[in-house]
């Protein structure tokens, strides 16, 4: 795959991915294109042990772990009415986004990366780097608190 495509292909997930857990679309859209430069550079390594998928979203999680540890951007995400989360309703849509935004980043991530973007759990346990029953109880616990957030 030529990393043309690669960028087509998955471009839009990695700046929804950005978006929803730094909230502000200028930092998502910075963030978006880090990565696709890193992986630009990293490309002569990847092996193909990986979906492409999930080696890029790999670099995308340390280009946001860097920006944190940099204090780049809070880690609490701001409600945007533009990129509404999935739902059929759109005051549901609407609440169901503003619980998203209350959670932490960490959560926010779980949840964008397996119930968003359709990441298997055991994809993301690798891309977090934790072992696949540590990542099932993040997520049962994200779920959680989306669920709690959602009902107020």
């Amino acid at each position: 795959m030529e990393l043309e495509d690669v960028f087509r292909a998955h471009q839009r997930a990695v700046f929804a991915y950005f978006l929803r857990i730094v909230g502000n679309r200028q930092d998502a859209e910075e963030l978006t294109q880090e990565t696709f430069v890193r992986a630009c550079g990293a490309a002569v390594r990847f092996r193909g042990d990986a979906k492409v998928s999930t080696w890029l979203f790999g670099i995308a999680r340390r280009v946001l772990l860097e920006a944190v540890r940099a204090g780049l951007f809070e880690r609490r995400a701001e409600f945007d009415e533009q990129t509404p989360a999935r739902a059929d309703d759109p005051d549901e849509r609407m609440d169901l986004e503003r619980a998203l935004a209350s959670l932490g980043a960490g959560d926010r991530e779980v949840l964008v990366m397996v119930d968003m973007l359709g990441f298997e759990p055991i994809e993301v346990a690798g891309i977090v780097g934790v072992s696949p029953e540590t990542f099932r109880v993040r997520l049962h616990r994200a779920r959680a608190r989306l669920r709690e957030a959602y009902g107020r």
